[in-house]
């Protein structure tokens, strides 16, 4: 059970219904964020660039923000992004050793470990260490670790946003990545 209520969604302004309108069946993180109509559209307009408008790789992405869900204990996170990440090219085998906490596991090359090692010394320090900082814009590049950067942080904003409001799964389940996919398009028009 959610910790806050989620607002009357017959109560809100004309441009927050139409914002979650446009995305179809609209997420329980969404409609908690409509709370606050500044946040809600601010939220979507950097999810959807975190989630569709980098160079940085899309499975590394995955692999950091799933990190960072497990490591928050973040269950609708991690919930959300497992089918989006395995679209994305995460394997079943690197979900399940994000899910035990084996980061170094041979299912990770050694780019992903230390895309792991950096969520987790921003984790733990919210400071990225030099050695892993060095390693990565080696493989990378500036951008991609800004990129890398902003996504842990932009994530380790949404875990602790979901698990102190309490914010539940949807009825019916996760929406498949197909639905993800669509949502997130319709979040960058909206």
């Amino acid at each position: 059970m959610a910790r806050l209520d989620y607002p009357d969604l017959d109560t809100l302004d004309e441009q927050t219904t139409r914002r979650l309108n446009a995305l179809g069946r609209p997420l329980n993180i969404f409609r908690m964020l409509a709370w606050s109509p500044g946040l809600l559209a601010g939220f979507q307009d950097m999810g959807a660039v975190v989630l569709g408008g980098l160079e940085l790789d899309a499975t590394l992405r995955e692999i950091a923000i799933l990190r960072v869900a497990r490591v928050a204990g973040a269950g609708y996170e991690w919930a959300q992004h497992v089918p989006m990440g395995m679209a994305c090219g995460v394997t079943q085998a690197q979900v399940d050793a994000l899910e035990q906490g084996e980061a170094d596991s041979d299912a990770f090359s050694e780019l992903e470990r230390d895309v792991i090692a950096a969520a987790d010394e921003l984790l733990a320090d919210a400071r990225l260490g030099d050695a892993t900082l060095e390693k990565l814009r080696a493989a990378l590049g500036d951008r991609q670790v800004v990129e890398l950067l902003v996504a842990v942080g932009f994530y380790t904003m949404v875990s602790r946003f979901l698990e102190s409001t309490g914010v539940e799964l949807e009825a019916g389940g996760v929406p498949g990545p197909d639905e993800q996919r669509r949502v997130m398009d319709r979040v960058g028009e909206a």
